[in-house]
């Protein structure tokens, strides 16, 4: 299913929506990817805001497992309209429960200080040799996203950096050329910011993880500066915690010219499965 018409929602009321399901064929899900609730609740959202507000950040939880071939309800409350911030509350309702709450907030377009972290330098996206594309997901069960091009980047080429536990390094953009809509490249970046970032967790633990029970837990995102998600985009991923069964991860996203365009910080459910004895270290 194209991007598109996974963020175009049937508006069934003021302040009510509902999101389109998973297509038939990508069966392989019984519990709704994090993404997608996440960037229908974050277009559901916009929808309520006038145009000269941009949306700045979001801070979402993931309360239920969603029904993959359900389709998502979304109510938007208008929790505040400022002259310069204007803030919505978003609940995701499946089968009458409430699967993911989201607060979303909206800033029209100011000027102040600036700076920004450094880039890495990882090996470029063109450079595909050595890189797990899109293609090697289709055997983990993510044939959906084959609209995306997906590059992680081989371990022993991320510089590794002093004192971080675990990083990984992931190079994104869809693989077709999208509309010159901004708010569907932000809506898009929500969607795809949930797909590799507990990842990141697992890098150091890969003889444990099919052990795992994996899920989103919460997601927080921060979106900087301009961007297109039909561009390359480096995903600089990070964990700096895990334990009693949580990891916490954090990302920067950056355009190929260098600039951060967003940031994301999520914890996830990296519990051992009922029954399984970890090896001695």
């Amino acid at each position: 299913m194209a991007i598109e018409q996974i963020l175009d929602l049937e508006q069934l009321e003021v302040n009510i929506y509902r999101g389109s399901v998973f297509s038939p064929e990508s069966g392989f899900l019984q519990r709704t990817f994090g993404g997608h609730v996440a960037g229908q609740s974050l277009v559901s959202a916009v929808r309520t805001v006038e145009p000269k507000y941009q949306v700045h950040s979001l801070h979402g939880y993931f309360l239920r497992p969603g029904d993959a071939r359900a389709p998502t309800v979304y109510m938007v409350e208008r929790i505040r309209d400022g002259g310069s911030f204007c803030t919505r509350r978003v609940s995701a309702i499946q089968h009458g429960e409430n699967i993911f709450s989201m607060s979303a907030s909206f800033q029209t377009d100011q000027s102040g200080i600036e700076h920004q972290d450094a880039m890495p330098v990882p090996p470029p996206p063109d450079l595909s040799t050595g890189f797990r594309s899109a293609g090697a997901f289709d055997d983990a069960g993510f044939a959906q996203f084959a609209e995306w091009d997906v590059r992680i980047v081989p371990r022993d080429q991320v510089a590794r950096v002093p004192g971080k536990a675990s990083q990984q390094q992931v190079w994104f953009r869809h693989r077709d050329p999208l509309p010159d809509d901004h708010v569907l490249h932000i809506c898009a970046l929500a969607y795809m910011s949930d797909l590799t970032l507990l990842g990141s967790a697992q890098v150091n633990h890969l003889e444990v993880r099919k052990h795992m029970n994996i899920a989103s837990l919460d997601h927080a995102m921060w979106f900087m500066r301009p961007f297109r998600a039909d561009e390359w985009l480096l995903y600089d991923q990070s964990s700096p915690s895990a334990c009693g069964g949580r990891a916490l991860t954090q990302g920067k996203i950056f355009n190929q010219y260098g600039d951060m365009v967003a940031a994301v910080m999520q914890e996830g459910l990296t519990r051992y499965n009922r029954g399984f004895v970890p090896p001695a270290e």
